[in-house]
């Protein structure tokens, strides 16, 4: 995911960005995003110099380098990033399943339009077993954006349950 009429509509507003409205972007969320292609170098950029500026990582050297990083290459600043943080490979896709599912949910589209998306994302995040009634092809009686909503229920309750201000952006 995602194909090419999905990458064009993705620019106004991205699971990368909702995932940054919501504080979930981590280092290594953004590796994992920058490696399966869901975001690009100037992203990569943008948010080590938004790092810094927030004073988050201002002491950082690495953060410094990577947002002035125009001229390394891809592994140079996955190296660079490596350094940061290490979170679990789990929560980082759990968290762009959250970004996706969020996207598809405020779609400005149709119903079929929205089950695709929902089909492409099942199949990317490889089946996962709490997304099994999104499927057009469950036996279950729920329909699929309605099982949608359960699952982001779910991974909204395990990454942003407690943490006041998050739901402004739901």
């Amino acid at each position: 995911m995602p194909n090419q009429s999905l990458k064009n509509r993705m620019e106004k507003m991205s699971p990368f960005k909702i995932l940054i409205g919501l504080g979930l972007m981590s280092w290594s969320t953004l590796v994992f995003g920058f490696r399966r292609g869901w975001v690009k170098r100037e992203d990569i950029f943008d948010y080590a110099v938004n790092q810094l500026v927030s004073g988050s990582h201002a002491s950082n050297e690495n953060v410094a380098i990577i947002a002035g990083g125009e001229d390394l290459s891809d592994d140079e600043l996955i190296g660079l990033i490596s350094t940061l943080e290490s979170t679990s490979r789990a929560s980082d896709v759990d968290k762009w399943r959250l970004g996706f599912l969020l996207w598809i949910e405020a779609l400005d589209g149709s119903y079929e339009e929205k089950i695709n998306f929902l089909q492409e994302a099942y199949a990317d995040f490889d089946y996962p077993e709490d997304m099994s009634s999104c499927s057009l092809y469950s036996q279950d009686e729920i329909p699929p954006l309605l099982a949608m909503r359960d699952v982001v229920a779910a991974l909204k309750e395990r990454f942003l349950l407690g943490r006041s201000g998050a739901d402004h952006v739901l």
